[in-house]
């Protein structure tokens, strides 16, 4: 029984030093991403277009 308060007790606290370590992106790191995501998505329409087109 006080293994398992332990466990559980080390887990709450390791989600809480994991929380505070990883940072949230900001308002402008995921418009980049979506933007560059975008992009990519963009360029492979682009290809499997002209793959449609030269046979």
């Amino acid at each position: 029984m006080i293994l398992t308060i332990l466990l559980v007790w080390g887990g709450l606290v390791a989600s809480v030093v994991l929380l505070q370590v990883l940072s949230v992106p900001s308002d402008e790191e995921t418009k980049a991403a979506q933007e560059a995501i975008e992009a990519q998505q963009a360029l492979r329409d682009q290809k499997e277009r002209y793959e449609a087109y030269r046979i």
